[in-house]
């Protein structure tokens, strides 16, 4: 018991990032109920995000209270049962496809989207290989296993396809191997060539306008409308151009809530202004303080990340909350940068504030794994 009560201490002992937390998810409610209350098909998603948001919490305290490093050590197994379940979505009558694509698996009444677990579990499971592959953390074999490692989840996500989600997978290992010590040439022998490549790619097609061989007329034209989206105003470039029109017209302090005509007259797609495209939403309601302000509070969860990780008991700890980081930081760069048009239009939500069951689950979850390294960077076996 007195274990226990010293363990409430270490998160009481982080409240601020708690109150910024729960202050992200009751602005979620906000605007999940602004982005469909003119969606009759809609109409309860924001009570229903509110049950998600309960469980999880529940689950944060849960696994803020177990230590990390038991996770860590059978993180083999949850990576192999991550896997098997991003598997199971291509079983017949198990996995469910929405939207297009198969990354819903229904069982027992009961509908999940296992690549957030698959996430987790990843981040959990790289700790650990990162930890067996310590004394050889600089050779580029570590580099080369650590990728073969997370192509296993990224090929099966991508393939559903599900390209947003499977984008988060490489970044969080360069950030892990980075954190764990590997040599940084070995890390930009493979980042650089992807950066010249989409250098390449603007002249290419956008500047040069050469055709690509490998790829078909319609990809080619997605490619062009990414950097010129008046090529396609009302097809694949009408989801950019009203992101960017909603941000604008929220000026200063924002039209109000459930007041932003982008969002109430359907401009922004209702099947996405709630999910993909709920930062346009929340600029267009709240102004440009509003959206600094979800900014700001999202920024403040990766440097929290950041600071269990640089007083994290030993290295697992903070690889996993370096990984955490890695992740939120990703879905967060990725899901404003393509409403700004950084970059391409992709299925990512934005974290904590994006509707989503297993989505806001996992994101809290997270949450709760790197509370767990900075309440038992304490050795209460000692206790």
């Amino acid at each position: 018991m007195r274990i226990l009560l010293r363990k409430f201490a270490g998160i009481g002992s982080s409240f601020p990032i708690l109150l910024v937390l729960v202050a992200l998810c009751v602005a979620s409610i906000f605007i999940i109920m602004s982005a469909t209350y003119t969606n009759e098909a809609l109409k309860n998603a924001y009570s229903s995000q509110f049950v998600y948001l309960i469980a999880g919490f529940v689950i944060y305290f849960a696994l803020a209270l177990t230590p990390y490093r038991l996770l860590v050590r059978i993180s083999p197994i949850l990576f192999g049962l991550a896997v098997l379940l991003l598997i199971a979505v291509y079983i017949p009558h198990v996995g469910k496809k929405v939207y297009g694509a198969k990354s819903w698996i229904h069982l027992a009444g009961v509908n999940f989207e296992p690549a957030e677990f698959a996430k987790l579990a990843y981040i959990l499971g790289m700790a650990w290989f990162l930890r067996v592959r310590e004394n050889q953390i600089q050779g580029l074999f570590t580099v080369l296993m650590a990728l073969a490692l997370t192509a296993v989840p990224f090929a099966l996500v991508l393939f559903q396809p599900a390209l947003g989600t499977a984008s988060v997978f490489f970044p969080v290992c360069f950030a892990m191997l980075f954190a764990a010590g590997a040599r940084v040439h070995y890390l930009l022998m493979f980042l650089l060539p992807v950066v010249a490549l989409g250098v390449l790619a603007y002249f290419w097609i956008h500047v040069w306008d050469k055709p690509v061989p490998f790829l078909k007329a319609y990809q080619l034209f997605r490619v062009k409308v990414f950097f010129d989206p008046s090529l396609d105003p009302k097809g694949a470039g009408w989801q950019i151009d009203q992101s960017l029109i909603a941000i604008g017209s929220g000026g200063m302090y924002g039209q109000g809530w459930m007041q932003g005509t982008e969002s109430v007259l359907g401009y922004l797609p209702k099947n996405t202004s709630y999910n993909d495209l709920i930062f346009p939403v929340a600029a267009e309601d709240f102004g440009f303080r509003g959206a600094a302000a979800l900014i700001i509070c999202e920024g403040t969860v990766l440097l929290w990340c950041l600071w269990v990780a640089a007083r994290a008991r030993d290295k697992v700890g903070a690889l996993v909350a370096v990984g955490v980081m890695a992740m939120l930081f990703t879905h967060i760069f990725v899901n404003i940068g393509m409403t700004i048009h950084l970059v391409p239009i992709t299925g990512i939500p934005l974290p904590f504030i994006s509707y989503g069951g297993t989505f806001v689950v996992a994101c809290l979850a997270s949450m709760g794994l790197v509370q767990s390294v900075w309440v038992h960077r304490k050795n209460f076996e000692r206790i």
